[in-house]
């Protein structure tokens, strides 16, 4: 009861200030959940084509690749694709492009955070304007010799600006944290993709071709180098 009753001395600004805070509370709830679980798959996921490239097995990362559905598997099955067909070179891009298209999943949402942040505690300056308005113009009617009159103004000024420092400083530091934790897993997507290219600069596997489920649109992009090569 006491919170409604502050929000309603803090006037109407305080609404949006609110507003944002939910926000903020709801995507830090709904990102950690996804990161940490992300974090843990990505994880998984890097130990098992670790393995496979230990033994310079392909075929192995393309099917390890196939169990674990996420942004780093495709990334790296765009590469294995190019690979597979006879395009080794090509495989370097088509991870790049592939990474620009999947990775951002990670960084969802925290540029909202940022604008929450900057425009919070301009909030609480809007209300301090306000604020002081009233008070002013509680003085301009009635003077300076009735303090309780100017205590509404006074007290929405100040509790807009401590309600808006108290939505922005919180975000800053759930912005800080959730993107440090985003930061390292797309840093752990990136050394493992840099590991499968160079494995796949010293090895050959067209010799392999046959054993690998490929999607049929890659099974077309071989036949097509193979043909090629024997012009």
């Amino acid at each position: 009861m006491q919170f409604f009753s502050i929000i309603a001395k803090g006037g109407y600004i305080m609404y949006p200030i609110v507003v944002c805070s939910v926000m903020t509370l709801a995507i830090f709830l709904e990102r950690w959940y996804v990161l940490r679980h992300s974090k843990e798959e990505v994880r998984k996921y890097i130990r098992a084509v670790r393995k496979a490239l230990a033994r310079k097995d392909l075929k192995a990362v393309w099917e390890v690749s196939q169990k674990f559905p996420m942004p780093a598997s495709r990334v790296i099955m765009a590469g294995l694709k190019k690979c597979f067909s006879g395009q080794t070179k090509e495989a370097k891009e088509a991870m790049e492009i592939r990474a620009m298209q999947e990775l951002p999943f990670y960084e969802r949402r925290l540029s909202t955070l940022v604008v929450i942040a900057n425009i919070s505690p301009l909030l609480g300056l809007l209300g301090t304007v306000t604020g002081m308005i009233k008070t002013f113009t509680v003085i301009a009617a009635v003077g300076v010799g009735k303090p309780a009159e100017m205590a509404g103004g006074i007290s929405e000024a100040l509790l807009t600006t401590a309600a808006g420092l108290s939505v922005a400083i919180p975000t800053v530091v759930i912005h800080h944290y959730l993107s440090r934790l985003s930061e390292h897993i797309i840093s752990d997507i990136e050394r493992v993709t840099t590991e499968v290219l160079e494995v796949m600069e010293v090895t050959h596997p067209l010799v392999e071709l046959e054993s690998i489920p490929l999607p049929e649109d890659t099974k077309e992009d071989v036949s097509v180098s193979a043909t090629q090569k024997e012009v």
